[in-house]
């Protein structure tokens, strides 16, 4: 003899159904199906929050932006020769900036220091009356700073000074 299993389900739809041993036939499906649907609505919130959590945890940590492109080297003429002076008092920075400059083919003849540290912006000097070739340089390091200043130097080879001023850490060179 089977015993009966009665199981009473709320819901909105329905107030009160159940459910026997012998099979749904007065009821129809909508007993058990308003019955699996209340523990899983139960369960939803229960695991839910926690599982989307953790999906969304799992996305910002393993994703990662998609790299910038790469960034293609100015055109510059040949040869252009540069005198680099630490115009800023960071140690070193002279010949940071010849080794990057060096990379895109500017031949670097001179490292030094200016006569004192307290240039505040980087600066560009066309030495001996080629503009173009400071311009050139100054758009490589991504700095607006850029002057004519021609001495009277049979003996000067550089074209181009450079003094690296304390914005040199944003410099496109560095970047």
């Amino acid at each position: 003899m089977a015993i009966p299993i009665i199981i009473e389900i709320h819901t909105d739809a329905i107030e009160r159904a159940a459910w026997t041993s012998r099979g749904a036939s007065a009821y129809g499906w909508r007993p058990c199906f308003f019955l699996i649907f209340n523990i899983m609505k139960r369960w939803l919130w229960v695991l839910g929050g926690p599982i989307i959590a953790g999906l969304i945890f799992a996305a910002n940590a393993f994703w990662k932006p998609p790299p910038p492109p790469p960034r293609s080297a100015p055109q510059i003429a040949q040869n252009i020769r540069v005198e680099i002076l630490n115009g800023c008092g960071t140690s070193g920075i002279a010949g940071a900036v010849g080794e990057k400059l060096r990379d895109f083919g500017v031949d670097v003849m001179t490292l030094g220091n200016a006569e004192n540290f307290n240039f505040p912006e980087t600066l560009v000097m066309d030495r001996l009356g080629k503009i173009e070739y400071a311009r050139q340089v100054a758009a490589l390091l991504g700095t607006p700073n850029v002057i004519q200043q021609k001495t009277p130097d049979p003996f000067r080879i550089e074209e181009v000074t450079i003094i690296i001023g304390r914005d040199y850490e944003g410099l496109e060179i560095f970047k």
